[in-house]
């Protein structure tokens, strides 16, 4: 019997250990998610000061969140940028701030921020440097989390500068960075900023609360515009995703980068901009400076009806549902049943654009509220029409009664852009999930013609011409990669051709395989590649007008 009891005891204990490990693992998965619900919301230094940050500064502009009311707005995380820091660690190698810029130290300036009601934030780089050239967290990854969970720091913004040197896969940095933020014991957001290179690919939202999808925003339209479509668009993706909504969602968001509402040339531009960041489900982070905006800015800013597109806790990330080139509509279906569409002119005359209810759900007679006007506008049939959009000019109108939500869109099937099943798949048959520069034709060379190689036809594989950067996913699933690389034969110039494979990313610099230079004329190479383990591939192609081919570019897969 005492034999029995100890071994009921024992299943006990162990069972309640079990049960406590996996409430705490709950608990720390909810602690993480809460962070980002919905899209963060804030205020950081780089747009409006660049490096010229200081305590007095930081004060005033956590002031200023009080005072124009964007606090109460939703604007709660203030973020410090680049540019804080001493340009050298402390003799215990900790990180300190810079003596003349924050005498007081970091800690202190936390604690102000906290005193408003905020939330604290700030910038550190994964490599060895930061852009800036000031410590990095490199080799000091534990102690820099423990460092900033003892300053109180609730928003991490975490560069790659100068990762490429780290020897790690960005997959294997973030990881390490989730692991040392959980083990510093503070519940700290983390925010990576690799300039667009295809994180949501590897799956970050196991590893951080938000991703960026593009370079660095400029105060230019085109350079919002561009940024917008990294997201919401196919600068950074294969057009039948249509963007990256399906890989957003609450606790992890797509991020085109801060805000530049308040640096542009008007408030039309203003506007345009906030109404694609809202409909686009992206953080609302705003870059400028706060104690001098003008009245017009600052209704941009706190417009609520407009903010609550942003916010809504089903966490939709707004897709397109027309685009012509010059005249962009998006939808965002919203938790009361409602849906929000953005009409969007980015064409240089004025124009009317019309969207059919058909295209986004609904049917019959709808009413329509013009979020911006904050009023109702009455009930149409069938369509809405907005009229006389300059450039630049939009329309953000919530339409539908309150009820059952509408059906989310339908996300790519998973077979369609990454490996799934036994044998051989062709990389042509797949859709690419990260692109930069020069996309491959499929099964044709680059100018649409057959891929021929010394002489040789091939049926399958990728035309491209340099520069090309393409991203596979291989989903850990794939056991050999294979191909015949070389230059078009129709190509007639004297430049070099040169193909890479690389294991996830750039960053990571596992080049797996690479031909050097290839001049006209040069006989084909074969890759046969052992690929186990690798999540997602990335074949680059350089030269500059160079036409080259994948030529049977193909994985293997035993199980």
């Amino acid at each position: 019997m005492f034999v029995i009891l100890v071994i009921v005891l024992t299943i006990c204990i162990a069972s309640f250990s079990s049960e406590a490990a996996n409430h705490q693992t709950e608990t720390c998965n909810v602690l993480d998610n809460e962070l980002a619900i919905t899209p963060p919301m804030g205020w950081n230094s780089w747009n409006a000061f660049e490096t010229d940050i200081d305590e007095k500064k930081i004060r005033q502009i956590a002031d200023a969140m009080i005072d124009s009311g964007m606090r109460d707005a939703g604007y709660t995380y203030l973020v410090l940028d680049d540019g804080w820091m001493a340009d050298s660690r402390n003799g215990d190698g900790d990180l300190v701030a810079d003596p003349n810029k924050f005498p007081g130290g970091m800690k202190a300036v936390g604690d102000y921020i906290h005193s408003k009601g905020l939330k604290f934030g700030i910038y550190q780089d994964r490599g060895h440097l930061t852009c800036q050239q000031l410590p990095g967290s490199f080799g000091y990854e534990q102690a820099d989390m423990n460092t900033f969970a003892a300053w109180g720091v609730d928003y991490i913004k975490m560069d790659s500068c100068f990762a490429e040197n780290n020897g790690r896969l960005s997959s294997e940095d973030y990881t390490l960075y989730r692991k040392c933020i959980t083990k510093a014991g503070r519940p700290m957001l983390l925010s990576i900023s690799d300039f667009g290179n295809g994180a949501w690919a590897w799956a970050p939202k196991n590893m951080a609360q938000l991703w960026r999808t593009s370079g660095d925003i400029y105060p230019w339209m085109d350079s919002v515009y561009y940024c917008a479509d990294t997201s919401g668009g196919n600068h950074s993706i294969h057009p039948a995703f249509n963007g990256l909504w399906q890989f957003a969602g609450p606790g992890h968001w797509n991020d085109p980068d801060m805000l530049q509402v308040g640096n542009l040339a008007n408030d039309v531009e203003n506007k345009a901009h906030f109404s694609l960041w809202c409909i686009l489900a992206a953080p609302l982070m705003a870059g400028n400076d706060l104690r001098n905006m003008s009245a017009g800015v600052k209704d941009i800013l706190t417009a609520q009806e407009v903010i609550k597109v942003n916010q809504d806790p089903r966490g939709i990330q707004g897709y397109k549902v027309y685009d012509n080139g010059d005249h962009e509509i998006y939808n965002k279906p919203l938790q009361d049943g409602t849906t929000a569409v953005l009409f969007l002119n980015k064409g240089l005359e004025t124009a009317d654009i019309t969207v059919n209810w058909g295209r986004i759900g609904f049917s019959g007679r709808q009413k329509v509220r013009d979020l911006w006007a904050r009023k109702d506008l009455g009930y149409y049939k069938d369509s809405y029409t907005a009229r006389n959009l300059g450039r630049h000019g939009v329309m953000l109108i919530k339409t539908g009664s309150p009820g059952t939500p509408l059906p989310a869109p339908k996300p790519l099937p998973a077979d369609k852009y990454m490996v799934t099943k036994k044998g051989t798949t062709y990389l042509s048959d797949l859709y690419y999930i990260w692109k930069n520069g020069n996309v491959p034709q499929r099964d044709k060379n680059f100018n649409d013609n057959l891929i021929t190689i010394d002489g040789i036809t091939y049926d399958k594989g990728l035309g491209c011409r340099g520069n090309s950067k393409i991203m596979y996913k291989l989903n850990n699933r794939a056991d050999t990669f294979n191909a015949v690389v070389g230059l078009d034969d129709s190509y007639n110039h004297d430049e070099t051709g040169r193909f890479r494979v690389y294991n996830e990313d750039l960053f990571g610099n596992r080049v797996l395989f690479d031909s050097g230079d290839i001049p006209k004329g040069s006989p084909a190479k074969n890759i046969d590649l052992n690929v186990r383990g690798v999540n997602c591939l990335l074949l680059v192609f350089e030269g500059d007008d160079v036409l080259g081919n994948w030529a049977d570019a193909r994985v293997f897969a035993i199980d």
